[in-house]
């Protein structure tokens, strides 16, 4: 009797974590797709997508553009931090500094933005290091800008691709590398034959992994981007709060998601991706 029992008790276990996870995500997706279609149907799409008045996809290709160049960014210097992680650092000091590498994803995200706004500030760190050393008489114009937009995000999210590619570098036989040198390749062929290779299935992670995020982001352009710095969030923002016009907003909402996923499943249909994604 018990051991008939057992299935059912397993499956009421199971069950219920499963009935909370699609109340909590696919309910409200539902919601808000019957919400997008709208009176008449499809009209919201139409606003959306429109080339009479580009506005929405020029700020839709404006976000992609600014995910793509921080991923790219991410991981150009996660790539020989994350080598020298992995095969240069002493064991004894690797998770001392792994743990220092990845400390923004201990800290609240608006608290990091903010840190940036007292860095680079008129009177911040770096004006008045650069007025103290006599190097500027008049303090950069570095805040509220694109440059500042983009340090708030490499520093955000630098650390997810940095875990993500540390897992596929310390995977990476050494021997191989050595064995490269020792018939004469250069540093150049060793990353391109070699390192690469090996991780680039980590890189391509990395990549998924934070590349929406960026994208979608809300508080890093609030907080440290300019005016003119209109990406997508800021756009769904306005249409929700400012004009209460939730058919466009979902509308808007989804589009973004669908260019999003259709990029997260190319990506995760190659296999060795997938399998890093699982890992992470």
């Amino acid at each position: 009797m018990a051991t008939a029992e057992r299935p059912r008790r397993d499956l009421l276990l199971a069950l219920a974590p499963t009935l909370l996870a699609v109340g909590l995500g696919v309910v409200p997706l539902v919601v808000l797709l019957v919400e997008s279609i709208g009176a008449p149907p499809l009209a919201n799409y139409r606003t959306v997508l429109s080339l009479e008045e580009p506005l929405y996809l020029r700020s839709l290709g404006r976000s992609l553009g600014v995910g793509l160049a921080v991923t790219a960014v991410c991981l150009v210097i996660a790539y020989p931090v994350t080598y020298w992680l992995a095969h240069r650092c002493p064991k004894r000091h690797r998770l001392a500094a792994l743990v220092a590498l990845t400390l923004p994803l201990w800290l609240n995200y608006v608290v990091l933005n903010y840190t940036w706004v007292w860095i680079l500030a008129p009177g911040g760190l770096v004006n008045e290091t650069l007025a103290w050393l006599g190097l500027r008489e008049r303090p950069l114009e570095l805040l509220y800008t694109d440059v500042s937009m983009f340090i708030g995000f490499v520093y955000i999210y630098l650390p997810y691709v940095v875990l993500t590619m540390y897992v596929s570098m310390e995977r990476l036989d050494s021997r191989l590398i050595e064995a490269a040198r020792d018939l004469g390749a250069t540093n150049r062929r060793v990353f391109l034959d070699v390192v690469l290779p090996q991780t680039l299935a980590g890189a391509a992670a990395g990549a998924l992994i934070v590349y929406a995020r960026i994208a979608g982001a809300f508080a890093t352009p609030e907080i440290l981007g300019g005016p003119g710095n209109v990406m997508v969030a800021r756009l769904i923002v306005n249409a929700f709060y400012q004009y209460l016009d939730y058919g466009f907003a979902a509308a808007l909402s989804f589009v973004f998601l669908a260019i999003v996923a259709a990029g997260f499943l190319v990506g995760a249909s190659v296999r060795p991706v997938r399998e890093a994604l699982k890992r992470w």
